[in-house]
């Protein structure tokens, strides 16, 4: 019997969603598996002060005041902790309001208080029409069933506390990814009514390169190599701030298509070999075939390897090696860029995919946006970036090796919904 009364009140709380349903799901449960024609449920106020009805049913409805029935000295003792029966409501002197109770047609009250970390957290009454009697286990059921009332009340309370806590950070977060558009789209627009003035200017400045060298000094000649190298530090930048753009605002998900990894990769290397030469790198590759089809954007898994890759040339002396490899593992294929460059300190790591980080604050290279758009092609791709440096095979330079899901056969539109586009914010 009393399992099945555990079982009753288990499946009625188990449907019950929110507290206000948990509560009358536990009342009501109760109630009927005592065989009481009514219960009520009370909480304790705030500062630990007195009780608050919060739900009855039965002929508890009509005794919802049983806080006020009993003795403030008889509810005090409750609220320590201890049980209490009351037998003869009708006549016991603990009892304020006899006629209520009369009224009512209630002849038996147990007050039952459950704890919570060692503190009481409420009460559950329960009320009988008949005179009833308890023996000392059946007393100390009801205290077992008030105790699980009072835990299940709680989780009900964190799981809704939880539950308000997750939309409001979903908001926040909506709110955030908004102003991020806006912003991105302001950027965006800056940046383009930006590029044909100083491509004109670029252009400009390096005609008087090529055809003024006998008219200008080697002090002006020198002014005019400088700002060109700064408006290609400029022109990047923007070029990198259009990309963030389009790609947070869904337009790359237009070009995927089922994409030849092979293809990728030759087209890939064919330009890493012409990044690298200039500086005398050698670029190497170690690949494993074959290798599969993916569902993809096959100009941006070029533009991730050539990111990568660029990174490298930066920070490679003279002479050194890049080596791109590539194999399928499981259901994915992983491609990694390892360099013989400087490395990247250990405090640095955990920020190198955040929005205009820079190793070195002073450094000039760069635009601090390469990793964080290679992060957001990956994480459009369904896969996964890291980095590691130094490279523990070789305890030198940089390893950044990312995972592409192969057989994906989602919608594009699917697809898109699905990916956190202000992921790494």
């Amino acid at each position: 019997m009393r399992r099945q009364i555990i079982q009753e009140i288990a499946r009625s709380v188990v449907a019950a969603g929110g507290v206000d349903n948990v509560i009358r799901a536990l009342v009501e449960s109760t109630a009927r598996g005592t065989g009481a024609e009514g219960c009520s449920l009370f909480t304790v106020g705030p500062g630990g002060e007195g009780v608050e009805h919060r739900l009855s049913c039965g002929v508890g409805e009509k005794g919802a005041a049983a806080d006020r029935l009993l003795a403030p000295e008889a509810m005090r003792q409750v609220l320590k902790g201890k049980s209490l029966l009351i037998w003869e409501a009708q006549r016991d002197p603990r009892i304020t309001s006899r006629e209520e109770l009369a009224k009512a047609g209630i002849s038996s009250i147990i007050y039952l208080p459950f704890r919570n970390h060692e503190q009481v957290r409420g009460v559950m009454c329960l009320f009988f029409s008949h005179k009833r009697r308890f023996d000392r286990e059946e007393l100390d059921f009801l205290d077992s069933l008030a105790e699980m009332a009072g835990m299940i009340l709680e989780m009900a309370e964190t799981r809704d506390s939880l539950a308000r806590d997750a939309e409001e950070a979903r908001r926040d977060l909506a709110r955030a990814m908004d102003e991020r558009r806006h912003f991105l789209s302001f950027l965006s627009m800056v940046a383009h009514d930006l590029k044909s003035p100083l491509v004109a200017v670029q252009g400009y400045l390096k005609m008087i390169l090529r055809k003024g060298s006998d008219s200008l000094d080697e002090r002006m000649m020198t002014g005019v190599k400088r700002s060109i190298h700064r408006i290609d530090g400029m022109m990047e930048l923007i070029s990198d701030l259009l990309e963030l753009s389009r790609i947070e605002s869904g337009q790359v998900v237009a070009e995927f298509k089922a994409v030849s990894w092979e293809e990728v990769l030759s087209a890939a290397v064919e330009m890493a070999h012409e990044l690298a030469e200039p500086k005398g790198i050698v670029v190497l590759t170690e690949i494993r075939r074959p290798l599969p089809e993916v569902f993809a954007s096959d100009i941006r898994l070029q533009q991730l390897i050539l990111n990568l890759v660029s990174n490298s040339v930066r920070y490679t002396p003279r002479g050194g090696r890049i080596t791109i490899r590539a194999m399928r593992e499981g259901d994915a294929v992983r491609v990694s860029v390892e360099d013989e460059g400087t490395g990247i300190a250990p405090d640095k790591l955990p920020h190198v995919f955040e929005e205009f980080y820079k190793g070195d604050p002073e450094a000039t290279e760069g635009t601090g946006l390469g990793l964080s758009i290679c992060k957001r092609i990956v994480d459009m791709h369904r896969g996964e970036i890291s980095i590691e440096s130094p490279v523990p095979r070789t305890g030198k330079g940089t390893l950044v090796s990312f995972t592409i899901p192969v057989g994906v056969t989602c919608s594009l539109e699917e697809k898109w919904m699905s990916i956190p586009h202000a992921s790494g914010v």
